[in-house]
């Protein structure tokens, strides 16, 4: 999978923030991805925010995938491990 800037239209995004420092041992870091059309994507986000499964504002912008109609997007988190 390759991934393009689309000339500039999608700035990168920061990378997810290292959860290691202030981690418990009972945390483990769990990263998702989103792969679909721009619209697909964002509806999903949307619903996972609306469930308050994670917010919108902890994903990445959407990066266009080379050769394709398809966008990624990504959120990093800690979970609970019992």
């Amino acid at each position: 999978m390759s991934f393009v800037e689309n000339g500039g239209v999608n700035p990168p995004a920061d990378p997810p923030a290292d959860f290691s420092d202030s981690r418990s041992s009972n945390e483990e870091p769990i990263k998702m991805t989103l792969t679909a059309s721009r619209q697909a994507v964002d509806r999903m986000i949307l619903l996972l925010h609306n469930r308050n499964i994670i917010a919108g504002s902890e994903w990445s912008r959407p990066i266009a995938i080379k050769n394709s109609a398809e966008v990624i997007s990504v959120a990093s988190r800690m979970i609970q491990i019992d």
